[in-house]
């Protein structure tokens, strides 16, 4: 792990620890980097954990799930239980600093509208003469036509673009399965265009070198790509029916949403169409696929409506 704050090198030696151990890590991994990241920021001189770091730190994470800052501090704790070998002044974060009561976060579906805006707004981020703006606005719509993670699109290398088959490989996802994603092939065409004019830019062309980077040509992360969403998203004024901000994530909701209307819009049986789209979203089963799916108030009558035509034409066919 790259030095980024006071603790990096406990954060590292921790990390390496859980894993000879079995332990996987990565999402621990993701968290404590931020939380250094934050500590770089305000706490510059740290030496150890103390109670007003953590708790300025979960502070700093508004509009952050209930779930997601309770694994923040479980990651925390398991940290400072280690540094409390080390140093005894350790701070270790009670687990009551996070209640336990949760709010249901409700995605925010995008119309096409939104969409469109929220790339043409990535095309038009500074600098204008360098990669970036098309970065960004790949990403975004790649996010939008095809229903993969955001950390799976982080992750695609140059050969996971499959341009004569029209798929994208993803390779060791959650959970480390890997599976093909089938695009358009308009799709295609525009990772294609991408790629040109990453190369024009004089970024490594390699097999496995990442297929989105930042001015430095390094990869793309999550950390970075997040807040210039944030940014993009609020010039928009967009906001969730909850009043806050969209996710990168729910672009997968609305990926799954949409493909459910237009199953019901084609007249064919959803039933036998949520296999398939849990097998292109990755699930091992269609109860994780259900999560995604949030039907609007027109797909409730056409859905209604076709349960309603079903029973009558039963009804008849019993006289």
């Amino acid at each position: 792990m790259t030095d980024l704050g006071p603790l990096s090198g406990s954060i590292s030696q921790h990390i390496e620890l859980r894993r000879s151990l079995g332990f996987i890590f990565k999402g621990a991994e993701y968290a404590l980097i931020e939380f250094d990241r934050y500590l770089a920021g305000t706490f510059p001189d740290a030496k150890t954990v103390t109670r007003s770091m953590v708790t300025g730190y979960l502070q700093s994470l508004p509009g952050r799930e209930m779930m997601t800052l309770r694994d923040r501090l479980t990651h925390l704790r398991q940290f400072c239980r280690f540094l409390f070998q080390l140093d005894p002044e350790t701070y270790i974060p009670e687990r009551s600093l996070v209640p336990h009561a949760s709010i249901t976060r409700l995605a925010h579906i995008y119309t096409d509208e939104e969409a469109t805006k929220l790339i043409r707004a990535a095309l038009a981020l500074p600098p204008l003469d360098s990669l970036r703006p098309h970065t960004y606005a790949t990403i975004l719509a790649l996010l939008w036509v095809s229903g993969i993670r955001i950390s799976e699109a982080l992750r695609l290398n140059l050969e996971d673009i499959d341009s004569e088959r029209a798929v994208l490989y993803i390779r060791q996802s959650k959970f480390f399965k890997s599976r093909l994603v089938p695009l358009a092939l308009s799709s295609i065409s525009a990772l294609e265009e991408y790629r040109v004019r990453r190369a024009g830019y004089g970024h490594d062309e390699g097999p496995q070198a990442p297929l989105f980077v930042n001015l430095r040509g390094r990869r793309c992360n999550y950390y970075t790509v997040r807040p210039t969403f944030l940014v993009l998203s609020r010039q928009l004024g967009l906001k969730t029916i909850q009043g806050r901000d969209p996710r990168l994530h729910d672009f997968r909701h609305t990926f799954a949403t949409s493909y459910l209307s237009r199953v019901y819009q084609t007249g064919k049986n959803p039933g036998a169409a949520l296999p398939l789209l849990a097998t292109y979203l990755g699930h091992a089963n269609i109860t994780n696929t259900q999560t995604y799916l949030h039907p609007d108030i027109s797909l409730l009558e056409k859905s209604g409506q076709r349960f309603h035509d079903y029973a009558r034409r039963n009804a008849h066919e019993g006289i």
